[in-house]
């Protein structure tokens, strides 16, 4: 919480043009991910992560990683939003990107045969997740390990020579460091992993209203 008002503060100091020369951002989902991942390795200062949800109407929402609210819809401006010339929207200096949203499916081996020895898998599907940063939890309970899924459409520093793509990360015990990843290009519309233990993908849905 003291990071997320340092970070709040830190908005209302951005010198970029204000955002009503520019409207507002589309309705959806926008995150800083890839601003906040490259921020050191580009020797800038260190960028804490922020999402925020639009909806049809203006109205705004901060979000977390897993896409759950972290306050109540707001008709207020939000604060620190501005528009760069050189990064498009930014919030408190730091650049936001619009994410594309996906449903995935997921299953997990578990702990136990089932009652023929055979391999018994925990299945779920329908699950919203987004590629800037998104994340599901997968929750294993006493049968299966607890999973973290993540989503990024990743673009490389700045002076890298890799090509952006569209990238699944599973998460075991770290939630920084990647168990293991597959990838797509980022257009794609599809990406998927098998890892033996745990396999799943997810599929680009179309752009639906908001809520708010």
């Amino acid at each position: 919480m003291k990071k997320t008002a340092t970070l709040i503060a830190a908005m209302a100091l951005s010198l970029a043009v204000p955002a009503a020369a520019h409207d507002m951002p589309e309705p959806g989902i926008w995150t800083n991910t890839e601003d906040a991942y490259f921020a050191e390795e580009e020797g800038r200062e260190p960028v804490e992560w922020l999402g925020i949800e639009i909806g049809e109407n203006g109205s705004w929402r901060y979000i977390d990683a897993f896409g759950n609210a972290q306050f109540d819809w707001s008709d207020t401006p939000i604060p620190g939003l501005a528009w760069s010339e050189e990064h498009g929207w930014e919030i408190g200096g730091s650049e936001i990107r619009m994410a594309s949203r996906f449903a995935c499916w997921f299953a997990v081996r578990k702990h136990e045969p089932d009652e023929n020895g055979e391999e018994d898998w925990t299945f779920q599907r329908g699950l919203p997740i987004f590629d800037q940063g998104g994340r599901i939890f997968l929750d294993g309970g006493d049968e299966a390990p607890d999973v973290t899924m993540r989503l990024r459409n990743v673009t490389w520093a700045e002076g890298s020579t890799n090509n952006p793509v569209l990238v699944l990360y599973v998460h075991r015990d770290d939630s920084v460091r990647a168990e293991s990843y597959s990838w797509a290009a980022p257009d794609s519309d599809i990406v998927g992993i098998n890892l033996r233990w745990v396999q799943g993908g997810c599929n680009r849905v179309a752009s639906e209203e908001p809520a708010g």
